[in-house]
C-alpha cells in the first residue's frame, strides 16, 4: 500500500505555491504555479523541514503545519518577505 502524501498549499497572486511531503520514501518537493521547483531525498528533505519546523516533534513523519512552514519558507526566500504578509493579511 503506497502511503498518501502531506501537502500543503498557499495561494499567491500570481498562482499557488505548494509542497508534498511522500512518507514512504521521504521525497518533499515544492511546486511553483503547478511547475517543480525543488526535489530532496533523505536525508535533505529532513534538513529541509526541520529547518523550519525544528520546535515541532514531527520525527521523520511531518504533520501538515510543518510542510505548510517549509512553503512558507520557500516563499520568503523566492519572492521575499512581503509576498509572504500580503497573502497572510489576504488569508485573515
Amino acid at each position: 500500500m503506497k502511503a498518501k502524501a502531506i501537502t500543503a498549499n498557499i495561494d499567491m497572486p500570481g498562482g499557488a505555491v505548494s509542497a508534498e511531503f511522500h512518507i514512504d520514501t521521504g521525497r518533499l518537493r515544492i511546486f511553483e504555479r503547478g511547475m517543480l521547483r525543488v526535489e530532496l531525498f533523505p536525508p535533505h528533505s529532513w534538513f529541509t523541514v526541520a529547518s523550519v519546523a525544528g520546535n515541532s516533534r514531527w520525527g521523520t513523519r511531518p504533520r501538515e503545519k510543518d510542510i505548510r512552514l517549509v512553503v512558507e519558507s520557500f516563499i520568503m526566500q523566492r519572492f521575499g518577505m512581503t509576498a509572504l504578509r500580503s497573502e497572510t493579511s489576504c488569508a485573515q
